[in-house]
């Protein structure tokens, strides 16, 4: 004798089929709660327990007054590397950096983080990152201008990587610290460069980059789209 299949369970299993299948792609439109009542024959309670378990598990994602959709696949950080771009590589993502603007700014907070003077001029590079065409972060890059000029950070036009124009002034990091924490998004320039709507929640990493002598040649702040970015940590006991 078979065990009855709960119906929730059923329409999640049949929605995961579809995902892995093929027959539903990262970007398509999942059925409507109305549309698997009356398939299913269930209430809505029922079908959104379904989709509660799809999103919490990563193969959907709903959005508020437009409906349910395939997710698009991640970049997962497995914190395996200080370049953000070879770990995107390493997963088989196309990327890009598009730069927004490159500046000199003089900010006692940042200056604060980099343990200079307040009067010292700071190079800021920002750009967004692009994986498989579509933008995925917003990064703000700080430098003593003693260490990177402005005229050096041009480069990175050129070579579309921070790090590659780092390490071509022979500034190379060895290691970094990184804080993450939820940030909503509450400038409306920088939302537009990541395709999200003004104050969505994203990752936000705060990131200070050390020289093999513990010096900060860095500090850096990414907002990360959530929708393409997750982290994980693995754990040796």
């Amino acid at each position: 004798m078979g065990y009855k299949v709960a119906k929730y369970f059923q329409i999640k299993q049949d929605i995961i089929n579809l995902i892995k299948s093929g027959e539903l792609k990262p970007g398509d439109k999942v059925d409507s709660e109305s549309v698997l009542k009356k398939k299913y024959n269930v209430s809505t309670i029922t079908v959104r327990k379904a989709f509660n378990d799809l999103i919490n598990e990563g193969y959907v994602v709903g959005v508020q007054g437009v409906g349910t959709f395939v997710a698009k696949k991640q970049m997962i950080r497995g914190l395996t590397s200080i370049s953000f771009s070879d770990e995107l590589v390493q997963q088989g993502f196309e990327i890009d950096l598009n730069v927004d603007k490159i500046e000199e700014i003089l900010n006692p907070r940042i200056a604060d983080i980099l343990e200079i003077p307040h009067d010292q001029s700071i190079v800021c590079v920002r750009r967004i990152r692009i994986a498989n065409n579509e933008p995925i972060a917003y990064q703000s890059s700080f430098v003593d201008s003693r260490i990177l000029s402005l005229n050096q950070a041009k480069k990175i036009y050129e070579n579309k990587s921070f790090y590659k124009t780092l390490k071509e002034y022979r500034i190379v990091p060895t290691w970094v610290n990184e804080n993450y924490s939820v940030r909503e998004v509450n400038d409306n320039r920088i939302a537009k460069l990541m395709n999200i709507t003004k104050n969505t929640n994203t990752f936000f990493v705060k990131r200070i980059a050390f020289n093999e002598c513990d010096e900060i040649i860095e500090y850096a702040e990414t907002y990360f789209n959530k929708a393409w970015y997750s982290v994980t940590v693995n754990i040796k006991v």
